[in-house]
């Protein structure tokens, strides 16, 4: 029997989980938009209307046995979150409940803060600044006390980078302080491809970072992205100053994976 894969919030990122996946489970995604869910099912998706606070028994008839990727972001304006995270930890108690086999939630590397000047690790000390970073610890503590039931995968990325999305975009133009702060990102392709490794073959029973292995300053490398871009650069102050702010290291989950990223360098994001 083909596996179920149930992806809650189809956007961006999940569409390029489903391409990498398709044919090889059954996906199922979550929108709240009946048109999106009619949309979904011409891609060869099975789409259920679905709003976070909703009765879960649309999603849960899916999940016996199934994979569940979490991947429903607060909203960065959002600074009350206790709603969206009762309302997470509710759809967890209700997808363990149906049997669930997996959960997969797609984190952020936000939840380190960025007051430390450190690289950071997998097994590094959180310390969230934002009340989304908060929710998205609270989200991580709640499924890691389920393990002891199902398997649980966190996966904390970096800042997202892909053919159709760049953050030097929404940078040009602007004089932006803080030029010598390290770089963090990871390529959407690099992260389909893990996360087809995690619910195909390779459940992972903990927590993951996906970044990129070198870490440029801003200041260089948002300038740089832009020219190759055509677009006009962003201007940096403090550029010239010694490398600060933190690092994400990945090196340890790309390890465990057995995978080497596509994009481990963010020169080549462009």
């Amino acid at each position: 029997m083909t596996q179920n894969l149930v992806i809650t919030g189809y956007g961006w990122l999940a569409g390029y989980v489903g391409k990498a996946l398709a044919g090889e489970v059954n996906i199922i995604g979550t929108t709240r938009s009946h048109e999106k869910c009619l949309a979904l099912k011409d891609q060869g998706i099975e789409g259920v209307e679905y709003t976070l606070g909703d009765d879960p028994e649309a999603v849960c008839r899916y999940l016996p046995n199934a994979t569940l990727l979490l991947n429903v972001p607060p909203g960065r304006k959002s600074t009350h979150l206790e709603t969206f995270t009762a309302n997470m930890t509710a759809l967890i108690d209700a997808a363990v409940n149906a049997g669930v086999r997996h959960i997969v939630f797609i984190s952020t590397t936000s939840v380190y803060g960025d007051s430390t000047n450190e690289f950071i690790n997998e097994t590094s000390a959180t310390d969230p600044h934002t009340a989304s970073a908060k929710a998205h610890v609270a989200i991580e503590n709640y499924l890691l006390a389920q393990r002891h039931q199902i398997n649980v995968s966190i996966v904390r990325l970096a800042g997202l980078v892909g053919p159709d999305r760049h953050p030097a975009r929404s940078l040009s133009g602007r004089e932006l302080d803080g030029g010598n702060k390290r770089v963090n990102l990871v390529h959407i392709h690099d992260v389909a491809s893990v996360l087809k490794k995690i619910i195909g073959s390779t459940p992972i029973n903990g927590t993951i970072h996906l970044c990129s292995l070198s870490h440029p300053k801003r200041g260089v490398y948002y300038v740089d992205a832009a020219k190759a871009m055509n677009i006009e650069p962003p201007y940096f102050t403090d550029t010239e100053s010694s490398p600060s702010g933190k690092a994400i290291d990945a090196h340890k989950s790309w390890e465990l994976l057995g995978v080497s990223p596509q994009y481990s360098d963010p020169f080549s994001m462009f």
